[in-house]
């Protein structure tokens, strides 16, 4: 289970990266569209970063396709929740 500071951490990545959540939205569903990918894979994406992964694991085991218009963001949450986990992913 993610804990509440890594939910925040992800979200303050997600804002400076100019995708806020919308309110109809859990954290998975705006981790997905600014992933382009779907919130299954976003959640997978999430639990393996928690887990300690790197961002290139965490891809390949949500199935995300790292892409130029999402490369920044994947580096961005990754960072945020490997510095709450302990371990800087990248």
């Amino acid at each position: 289970m993610i804990n509440a500071n890594v939910v925040k951490a992800v979200g303050e990545a997600l804002e400076a990266h100019g995708v806020p959540p919308r309110s109809d939205e859990r954290m998975a569903d705006t981790v997905a569209r600014a992933l382009h990918a779907s919130g299954a894979q976003a959640e997978q994406w999430l639990e393996a970063l928690n887990e300690g992964c790197t961002v290139e694991e965490a891809n390949r085991r949500a199935g995300v396709i790292s892409r130029a218009e999402n490369e920044s963001v994947l580096i961005a949450v990754g960072r945020s929740i490997g510095t709450i986990v302990g371990k800087i992913s990248g």
